[in-house]
């Protein structure tokens, strides 16, 4: 707003919203990606230019249908979570028994994987490694014993008592609809 020399309340009609859009944005409100959209369009830069995130690379694809063994790809690069820092990585969906939650080609955001699943982190929509190298978007549940795991679908049957080389929780998932309007 600085270096194009406008105020929030103009920047907030300008970007088509109320008076306190930019506002309520900076204060931690409302920060969603269509609202970023907005702001970037009204001010002629990118989301990136917002954010100061950069991007990141798609580190691969991840199965929400039938398995998927891991497949490292160069997928292209991605614009950063807003706000999010750290060691992040990008995973492009591929599959459909996690509709609506979850289309193909949208990208999901993660903390890198550590070995391990923690148990906080059930209930969760999540990525997981398989021991047997399949990796899943599920929500994850405890199995009927100790050490092995439930993956719950929303379209398609649950994979009960699996074991898991590590589960992260989708911090963040960018659409496919919104890759195609920012380009990426």
């Amino acid at each position: 707003m600085d270096q194009k020399g406008i105020k929030a309340k103009p920047l907030s009609k300008k970007a088509g919203k109320g008076e306190t859009f930019v506002r309520d944005m900076l204060d931690g409100d409302d920060v969603k990606l269509g609202n970023l959209h907005r702001l970037a369009n009204a001010l002629e830069v990118s989301i990136a230019d917002i954010v100061g995130g950069g991007s990141i690379r798609v580190a691969g694809r991840v199965g929400a249908g039938g398995s998927v063994i891991f497949e490292p790809v160069d997928g292209g690069a991605v614009p950063m979570p807003p706000g999010m820092g750290g060691e992040l990585e990008a995973l492009e969906v591929d599959g459909i028994s996690m509709l609506p939650r979850y289309s193909a080609g949208d990208i999901l955001y993660i903390e890198k994987a550590a070995p391990g699943v923690s148990p906080d982190d059930v209930g969760d929509f999540c990525v997981v490694r398989a021991s047997s190298g399949e990796t899943y978007v599920k929500q994850l549940a405890f199995g009927t014993r100790p050490g092995l795991w439930t993956l719950r679908s929303l379209n398609a049957e649950d994979i009960v008592d699996i074991e898991i080389e590590w589960a992260r929780p989708v911090i963040f998932v960018l659409p496919r609809a919104a890759r195609r309007r920012l380009g990426y």
